[in-house]
């Protein structure tokens, strides 16, 4: 949870306080497109047009038939219906829907946290592609809830809104399940490197490589888990569910498998959480050297400082990590210069601030991280209308997009964050610094004081020598 004295003159305080910068971000946030429902992300067409996934609301689940209990929010029913989209943007800022009625699930009622639509890129030689996410028990996606396009990579044809399936990851996590732990699948976001998509699934914990010539998975490799120190993990206090992973009755048993991990109970010991350890990848790009750069959200309770940045090896799929201390990470990209950008959904533990079910309770607000070659790190945004972001690009314009308020139905925005007064903006001085400009000033006023004590001495005696 979120879980100071000394004097000074007016005059060295004013000084200190002149002297010092204010916290200027580096850059400015401008709304593109709003009323979206769990906005996702996104590419840029040759024209400028942002072709945007929508991943919807779910729906009432066919009366409820159509339902599983969510892994990740206290088993809340995910619900399915036709709300998903890929929309087009266009850069007169003119929205149009490019394919309606897609499947999506979500949390009922409140629409939030949704699985469909996830992502779209086009190849170099304009082949568009579309992904899809499940966000839960990959055997109930056909059986249950009757939604066999979940959990896919597809070729589209734009002109007609065709779908052709190049790979099945809900089908790939049943058969194989490469990191041994629950049985989870929820491909949230890829890139194309050559003739392959490389597509991070954050219920499987994997990156797979797939063909884009239709040959399928040609490998999968889960990421190294997160042995974060108990110490470091935080836990609501919420009233007991039943025992993990119980929660209710759903239509066609569509429990989860059993959680992999310790079950350790909260402060209060109402209530009992799995704790698995697992990496949750969520945003994916090229690296300047060819290789790929992969964000990682983390595990429930979403440890603060703790989330991770990967390098992946595009032939072996040879994990290695690159940083770490950052907090719930939804996408990573890079400028023109090699200097990587990391966006952070929300600073500190989503369940912090917004409740299971889309209540938002306190601040949401995220961070885009500036990470330079020499690993110097800036924030160049914090909050101020950043919120549960997700996504993070360059546009051709040199300017950084992302989706705002990603896990929310009705509320989601596309938003471009302006970076081209970044140079005008001074950094702010480490504690060291502003000490050091505190003490400069209080000294700045004593000379000013000395000096005014010799001149008042100096004109007593020039009117002594006046009147002799």
């Amino acid at each position: 949870m979120k879980l100071r004295h000394f004097t000074l003159t007016f005059f060295s305080l004013s000084v200190a306080v002149f002297a010092i910068p204010k916290v200027a971000e580096a850059a400015s946030l401008s709304l593109i497109a709003d009323g979206l429902n769990n906005p996702r992300n996104f590419d840029f067409a040759s024209d400028g047009s942002i072709y945007l996934t929508e991943s919807g609301r779910g729906g009432d689940g066919n009366g409820g038939l159509n339902c599983i209990p969510s892994p990740s929010a206290q088993y809340i029913p995910l619900c399915s219906g036709n709300t998903g989209s890929l929309l087009r943007i266009t850069p007169d800022g003119q929205r149009q829907t490019i394919i309606p009625n897609l499947t999506s699930i979500a949390l009922q009622p409140s629409g939030e946290q949704a699985a469909g639509p996830a992502d779209f890129k086009f190849d170099s030689k304009g082949n568009a592609y579309l992904l899809t996410g499940v966000a839960g028990n990959p055997e109930s996606r056909d059986a249950v809830l009757q939604a066999p396009d979940l959990g896919r990579l597809y070729k589209v044809d734009l002109n007609t809104g065709s779908l052709s399936s190049i790979a099945d990851f809900a089908q790939y996590e049943v058969e194989n399940n490469v990191d041994g732990t629950d049985l989870i699948s929820n491909p949230y976001a890829f890139t194309i490197l050559n003739d392959y998509a490389y597509v991070v699934d954050g219920g499987a914990n994997t990156i797979s490589q797939v063909a884009l010539d239709g040959s399928g998975i040609k490998k999968a490799v889960a990421f190294p888990t997160l042995q974060t120190d108990r110490s470091k993990l935080e836990f609501p206090s919420i009233p007991p569910i039943g025992d993990i992973p119980g929660g209710g009755d759903f239509p066609g048993n569509g429990l989860p498998a059993p959680l992999t991990g310790e079950l350790v109970s909260d402060p209060s010991g109402t209530q009992a959480f799995p704790i698995t350890f697992q990496s949750v990848p969520t945003g994916i790009t090229v690296a300047p050297d060819g290789n790929l750069t992969v964000s990682e959200y983390s595990y429930f309770p979403y440890p603060e400082g703790e989330a991770r940045i990967f390098s992946v090896d595009p032939n072996t799929l040879q994990i290695q990590e690159k940083l770490g201390g950052f907090t719930q990470l939804t996408g990573v990209t890079y400028d023109n210069e090699g200097n990587l950008y990391a966006l952070q959904h929300i600073n500190t533990s989503e369940w912090k601030e917004i409740l299971q079910g889309g209540e938002v309770v306190g601040d949401i607000g995220g961070s885009i991280i500036k990470i330079a070659a020499d690993g110097t790190r800036e924030t160049i945004l914090s909050g101020n209308g950043l919120e549960a972001a997700s996504g993070l690009f360059f546009g051709p314009d040199g300017n950084l997009y992302t989706s705002n308020r990603a896990r929310l139905a009705e509320t989601g925005s596309l938003v471009r964050i302006d970076l081209k007064k970044e140079s005008e903006n001074k950094k702010v001085p480490e504690p060291a610094t502003v000490i050091s400009l505190v003490a400069i000033s209080a000294l700045g006023a004593t000379k000013l004081r000395k000096r005014k004590q010799q001149e008042e001495l100096g004109e007593e005696l020039l009117a002594k020598v006046e009147i002799l």
